[in-house]
């Protein structure tokens, strides 16, 4: 279990996320968020991990299963384009939010950046 401190109005808050998740799954709760694609550039590490813990804090384990139900239920070309960056985006992003977590299992991360399941 992970607890977090945020900020909130100069008060500590301290956050539990009672969810174990592999680089994968993260990418999928993060996926399920409302977050826009074309906003990347201004998302820290710390906001990256505040989206997921938040996701997961609405929506729980649900949110893989509506990332994977969403992107199989793409059918479209569009939609399916979309799902891909979209994954690829949230990929990234993880990779990103969770290197230093993963510095003691480099070639977990280097085949996750890679696209490669874990």
């Amino acid at each position: 279990m992970a607890a977090y401190q945020s900020r909130g109005a100069g008060v500590l808050v301290k956050l539990r996320v009672e969810h174990r998740l592999s680089l994968d799954e993260l990418a999928l709760v993060l996926f399920a968020t409302s977050w826009d694609v074309e906003d990347e550039e201004h998302f820290t590490v710390a906001d990256v991990r505040k989206a997921i813990a938040d996701q997961l804090a609405m929506e729980g384990r649900d949110s893989v299963i509506a990332a994977s139900d969403r992107i199989g239920a793409a059918e479209d070309p569009d939609e399916v384009e979309e799902a891909s960056l979209r994954q690829a985006w949230a990929r990234r992003l993880v990779a990103k939010a969770y290197r230093k977590d993963f510095a003691k299992f480099p070639e977990v991360l280097a085949a996750f950046e890679r696209g490669e399941a874990s």
